[in-house]
């Protein structure tokens, strides 16, 4: 099987996530990475990576429109950058996923594990969602499958250091998890809402809150139990159960999406709680290869039967 040429446009701590996550995988060939000067120290995130390999070109362009693609035949770009995933097409690659804010629009948001098996040959830009949407997305499906959810609203929480001055890292007003929801699990449509998010010192990993309005009423032992089956069974990859402390629990070399915090589970009546987390990139990072894995060899569409 010929192995998935990629490249990585983009330098700090994701792109070197997602170097460690495409380490040792035999199914792809990475052949560029493009860390442009001033990009996150990009350089000392990157080249600390536990890459596995380091036959890859670098490169420091800054205009993606002059990348090498074409050239080195990549099939699909992993663009850590938030920019125009127009411009890495035109550039020659065959694909782009993007795994930060994309500039302009895309063919599809794919959350890996709940919409992947929606990919066709066609969705030349895809979007990997955010990291927050990877966080609770299991979590919904796997409740809303059990409960149904008619409404919910998503709060997400985020570290800062006990010595960072209120006014740097700003936190955008919103994550885009609940739009990303809406993409992901079409059938919950309009059912997401979401508050500013919060940052709390001292709490190094982030957290997202969905209280939602279930179609019956339940319990937190039923909830969990959903959760933690889900856990041990179909969705050990993805996600974790958690019955211990939050900050304990969550290990910075877990590849699962999210760990699910039992202990933080409240019901009263139809109104639950629920709480799940992660820590860095590298869970994330993993779901970005996994969803090339899928960009380059799509699942096809049923063909009926004559």
């Amino acid at each position: 099987m010929t192995p998935t040429r990629i490249a990585i446009d983009g330098g700090g701590l994701l792109a070197a996530s997602v170097l460690r996550a495409l380490a040792g995988r035999d199914d792809f060939e990475l052949v560029a990475l493009n860390a442009p000067p001033g990009s996150s120290d990009a350089d000392a995130h990157v080249g600390g990576a536990d890459v596995g390999c380091a036959d890859f070109v670098r490169l420091r362009e800054r205009d993606t429109r002059r990348l090498p693609w074409k050239r080195h035949a990549v099939d699909i770009v992993l663009d850590c950058t938030g920019g125009d995933a127009r411009a890495h097409l035109q550039a020659g690659a065959r694909k782009v996923l993007s795994c930060a804010p994309a500039g302009a629009a895309v063919d599809a948001t794919v959350v890996y594990g709940i919409n992947h098996g929606a990919l066709r040959d066609s969705h030349l830009r895809v979007h990997s969602a955010c990291r927050a949407t990877h966080g609770i997305a299991p979590v919904a499906r796997v409740l809303h499958d059990a409960l149904g959810i008619s409404n919910a609203m998503l709060t997400a929480v985020h570290s800062r250091p006990h010595d960072a001055d209120p006014g740097e890292g700003a936190l955008p007003q919103r994550t885009g998890a609940a739009e990303h929801l809406h993409r992901v699990l079409p059938e919950l449509d309009h059912c997401f809402d979401e508050t500013e998010p919060m940052r709390i010192p001292g709490v190094h990993a982030s957290l997202v809150g969905m209280v939602f309005v279930a179609e019956r009423a339940s319990s937190v032992e039923e909830v969990n139990s959903l959760m933690q089956a889900a856990a041990f069974g179909d969705w050990a990859d993805i996600v974790r159960y958690g019955d211990t402390p939050f900050t304990t629990a969550l290990s910075d070399r877990d590849t699962r999406s999210c760990i699910f915090e039992s202990g933080w589970t409240q019901v009263s009546g139809r109104v639950v709680k629920v709480c799940a987390g992660y820590r860095g990139d590298l869970g994330y990072a993993h779901r970005v290869v996994d969803t090339a894995r899928a960009m380059h060899r799509p699942p096809q569409p049923l063909i009926p039967s004559p």
